[in-house]
């Protein structure tokens, strides 16, 4: 198996990123979030942005009710417009400003984070 790189022109990242209209399938049952008041929704960054399957997340699921919390990995890019491009997409839920984490967060800093938000 050839490893491709986000710098690759025929990376699965770089080809869904390039068209903000794909939607990749979700390759599980349907959940349901009946209950939930608070979501962290955690994501790659890909090219400054959620991927493309996060967008089919948010806008297959009803957010009322419920409060998102984005947060990402990436070894350099920061969260960028992700947040926000999702809560449009969503058209629902209270979105709170999402953060960045690289590879080497400690479980200590994560609950930092966590507690930081209530």
């Amino acid at each position: 198996m050839q490893v491709k790189y986000y710098n690759d022109r025929n990376s699965r990242s770089t080809k869904e990123q390039n068209d903000k209209n794909v939607r990749p399938a979700i390759g599980s049952e349907d959940i349901s979030l009946e209950g939930y008041t608070t979501v962290y929704l955690g994501f790659p960054i890909w090219w400054g942005e959620e991927p493309r399957i996060m967008d089919t997340f948010v806008e297959k699921y009803s957010l009322e009710g419920i409060t998102i919390i984005p947060f990402c990995t990436s070894s350099s890019s920061g969260i960028g417009r992700s947040g926000s491009n999702m809560e449009a997409l969503a058209g629902t839920g209270t979105w709170l400003k999402g953060k960045r984490f690289g590879g080497n967060v400690s479980e200590e800093e994560l609950q930092s984070w966590i507690d930081g938000i209530r």
